[in-house]
């Protein structure tokens, strides 16, 4: 059976832009996927019509757009499904609000919450976003990377400040993924939202990749960093029985 030529042409764009870790330019682009320049620019120009990449505003770079969601959140059904029990109860032993996150090209998304019942509780939406490298769950992330896609993610991201208390300094972003590997678990105040306070922990596959993290989220007048450490130690049970329930044999070491 004789196949769509352009069809695969551009399902050759968007897969050499969704295998990427970082934003690209059309030159790389159309290098990489054997097109001429002028082919590549139509192409891109009708994945970016119907939101399945975006150009960046600041570099004017691909990555992809939010249309993509729609055909990835499908593929997150299952650990979503795994997901909620262990959430659910972790929301009842701490009393704060969870989150799943998961990773989107050079952003990580709110898959799933659970909220706490409290007044103050910091309230979540689903499909929320925020750049990859940003607050607990971003260093949670980039510190089980290989040190080769963190290091390009910082690059290409030069990690942009959210908040004035988002880390900028890639040197001291570095020492934290270090301290992040270490112990198993990331804490964060008002890297992403002023006044917001987090401590997450990864979910690995069954391979051992990083495919997700637990993000438990409040306001910083009740989360500060001697009670986000105190509660760390449940955040990582709970992302250690996901990955557990996804085949993934490995144990961390208690939370310090």
């Amino acid at each position: 059976m004789k196949t769509v030529r352009s069809v695969e042409r551009a399902i050759s764009v968007l897969m050499f832009i969704a295998e990427n870790p970082i934003a690209l330019g059309l030159s790389e682009i159309s290098r990489n996927v054997g097109l001429d320049k002028a082919t590549t620019l139509r192409l891109i120009a009708t994945l970016e019509k119907e939101g399945l990449i975006r150009q960046e505003p600041h570099s004017r770079r691909y990555i992809l757009g939010p249309s993509i969601a729609s055909l990835i959140n499908p593929l997150h059904t299952d650990i979503r499904r795994i997901c909620k029990p262990h959430m659910e109860q972790l929301v009842q032993s701490t009393g704060e609000t969870v989150c799943l996150m998961v990773r989107r090209g050079l952003e990580h998304v709110i898959a799933e919450a659970v909220s706490a019942q409290y007044e103050l509780c910091m309230a979540p939406n689903v499909g929320s976003t925020a750049p990859i490298y940003a607050g607990a769950s971003g260093k949670c992330f980039l510190a089980f990377l290989s040190d080769e896609e963190a290091d390009q993610i910082i690059k290409a991201t030069k990690l942009k400040a959210v908040t004035k208390d988002t880390i900028t300094n890639p040197q001291s972003y570095r020492r934290q993924l270090i301290k992040v590997r270490r112990q198993g678990y990331a804490i964060s105040q008002g890297e992403i939202h002023p006044g917001g306070a987090a401590v997450s922990a990864p979910i690995f596959d069954r391979s051992g990749q990083i495919v997700a993290a637990v993000d438990l989220r409040g306001p910083q007048l009740c989360l500060d960093r001697i009670k986000l450490n105190q509660l760390a130690p449940l955040v990582v049970k709970c992302a250690d029985a996901i990955s557990e329930d996804q085949g993934f044999g490995r144990q961390f070491s208690e939370a310090q």
